[in-house]
């Protein structure tokens, strides 16, 4: 979920935007917690910088506390009196008291965490980082960060083994060339006690990792994620043809097979899992799917048989099949999740009851634990009323207007930026395929795509609808989906910045190699393209002969869409600099020494 605005918050490249006091503040909830006698529900506000306390029995919201910006991730301490809270924009985590419902401190972490997890005795604290690339182990006795754990990159949600043992990460996005056909991302089993990665699973091409749980029996590890099929055209949606929705099932003995399963059936697609949940008793999993509003209900013990009685060379297939976890009919369900946009779920501890938060009613909705029926919704506050910003950011992620429900806009544009894949668009011809780019400044920077086949994002964002999701968008949907894209905040670079926002020495130095390597005279202030396109030497062997020149595009937020070039061949900007610099075209990098083409990459990343 991204700031619809920052107040007073400005931007290093001197851009911009303040929310007026007229704008309605949504509360856009994207995790809950349950407390250990299952009395009260606390809820991370993202958009509103709080964090709900709503009693259960009740159901009314009895206090909201501000905590920092961004509040995300949610975990609670074993005697629930202490309540953590991840702030992606704060890099900390607030410590909430939960008996005075004040903010007691925050902790300092790694860059924008967003996924939680505590130890079983509430010593230990871990906050996945999603910008640096790290998990955080933080000492709550001490209040402060200890280590670091490297796990790769962008780590989004946590999960912890019944016993503290292995913390279990979930990835969003891929860390190879987007020249890889075998890109992927990873669910990492990391051995507590010696920091180390003990295991990687992936079923191949997966991506979009959001959560993961753990068994009640501490047996298997639940990631769900996209299955994007990059290497084919977009020629079409039905049956799985470019997006498919999974469940990955890791053993945690590392002794039995990782199985991957399609959320998604033949005609009806199961767009963009989220949240994850196993209920009180253990016999289902629960997966709420954003996309579509729905929540599949699986059953357990009747899929661990369907495992059991497949060979070997069938359960290593199964992420091709879309019957396979529909194909007895009594597996799994999807049920109405009582609102729009489910993200975080929890279980209380004490009747099993389920509590979704349902980011785009700004409400939490409750589900009887026998049946998965909404019995009740709890109303957070939000505004009544959607403006054509929150619409248009509603559609955005909205897999409910896709045919067949396969892909949103957010599918490859997580977060409005870039899923790190290439993809084969019908618009520039076949068997070309692009990377992903950011649509973060669309609006201002055109053309759109690497040829600069859009004259701008407002064509690009219809031409979308209609070959992407392959429907036919209303012209009120379109305003506001639009509307969103000219709203959507850049989120200023924590890389090599200083307390107050001024660049660090490095960078500075960076500063002037960027100048005087001649890299300001194609991507000049404030927004770092000259809009023009070029040929730089990069043209690949799957670009047509006519393919030579390619769009310029802006460096803000290059510390966060890697993989770089229009193809994405470039993991670092390092290697934009050096390897794929041929003849000085991008830049006069060759004559360079290491430091100061170390120092123009800190410059880059700052941005």
């Amino acid at each position: 979920m991204m700031r619809t605005a920052w107040i007073g918050w400005v931007f290093c490249v001197g851009l911009s935007m303040v929310r007026g006091e007229e704008s309605p503040v949504y509360k856009s909830p994207t995790e809950v917690a349950v407390s250990g006698d299952g009395q009260f529900l606390y809820v991370a506000n993202n958009t509103a910088d709080t964090m709900s306390v709503v009693n259960t029995r009740t159901l009314a919201k009895e206090a909201e506390v501000a905590v920092g910006r961004g509040p995300a991730g949610l975990a609670l301490s074993p005697d629930s009196r202490t309540l953590y809270v991840a702030l992606m924009f704060d890099h900390a985590a607030a410590v909430v008291d939960t008996a005075t419902r004040r903010l007691t401190g925050t902790i300092r972490c790694g860059y924008e965490p967003r996924g939680l997890a505590l130890s079983p005795n509430g010593r230990w604290l871990y906050t996945a980082n999603h910008i640096s690339d790290d998990v955080s182990v933080i000492d709550t006795q001490q209040g402060q960060e200890v280590r670091r754990i490297a796990v790769g990159r962008a780590p989004t949600c946590l999960a912890l083994s019944p016993d503290g043992k292995y913390l279990w990460v979930n990835h969003l996005l891929a860390g190879q060339p987007g020249t890889d056909p075998n890109q992927t991302t990873f669910v990492s089993m990391v051995d507590i006690d010696t920091g180390q990665i003990h295991k990687r699973s992936s079923p191949g091409n997966m991506l979009l990792n959001q959560g993961v749980a753990v068994s009640r029996d501490g047996r298997y590890a639940f990631s769900v994620h996209a299955r994007p099929n990059f290497n084919i055209t977009t020629s079409q949606l039905h049956q799985g043809w470019v997006h498919t929705n999974a469940l990955t099932v890791v053993p945690v003995d590392l002794a039995g097979q990782v199985v991957t399963v399609l959320l998604d059936n033949v005609s009806s697609g199961a767009a963009n899992p989220h949240g994850v949940a196993v209920s009180k008793d253990g016999k289902h999993l629960l997966v709420g799917h954003r996309g579509t509003h729905q929540i599949s209900v699986i059953d357990l013990d009747r899929l661990f048989a369907l495992f059991a009685s497949s060979s070997t060379e069938v359960l290593a297939k199964a992420y091709f099949n879309l019957g396979f976890l529909w194909k007895t009919g009594d597996i799994v369900r999807r049920v109405s999740c009582g609102g729009l946009g489910p993200k975080g779920m929890a279980v209380s501890p004490v009747d099993g009851t389920i509590y979704v938060a349902n980011s785009y009613s700004d409400q939490v909705a409750v589900l009887d634990p026998a049946t998965f029926e909404v019995k009740a919704k709890i109303d957070l506050g939000g505004p009544a009323e959607m403006t054509l910003e929150r619409k248009g950011e509603f559609l955005f992620n909205d897999g409910a207007h896709c045919f067949q429900q396969w892909v949103s806009c957010a599918s490859c544009h997580p977060d409005c930026r870039a899923d790190s894949v290439n993809w084969d668009l019908l618009n520039d011809g076949m068997k070309n395929p692009k990377n992903a780019k950011s649509l973060i400044l669309a609006w201002a920077t055109p053309p759109s795509m690497s040829l600069g086949v859009r004259t701008s994002m407002e064509v690009a964002a219809e031409k979308g609808f209609l070959f992407i999701q392959f429907v036919q968008p209303t012209q009120p949907d379109l305003d506001a989906v639009r509307t969103y894209l000219r709203a959507a905040p850049t989120i200023p670079s924590p890389w090599h910045r200083l307390a107050d926002g001024s660049l660090d020495e490095q960078a500075r130095r960076g500063e002037r190699v960027f100048r005087d390597a001649g890299c300001a005279s194609c991507h000049p202030q404030p927004l770092y393209t000259d809009l023009k396109m070029y040929d730089v030497g990069t043209q690949a062997e799957r670009d047509f002969p006519e393919h030579k020149k390619f769009d310029t595009p802006t460096l803000i937020e290059m510390y966060r869409t890697g993989p770089y070039l229009h193809d994405g061949r470039a993991v670092t900007l390092k290697e934009v600099l050096t390897v794929y610099n041929p003849e000085d075209s991008h830049g006069e990098t060759s004559t360079l020494t290491e430091q100061e083409i170390d120092d123009l990459v800190a410059f880059l990343m700052s941005l």
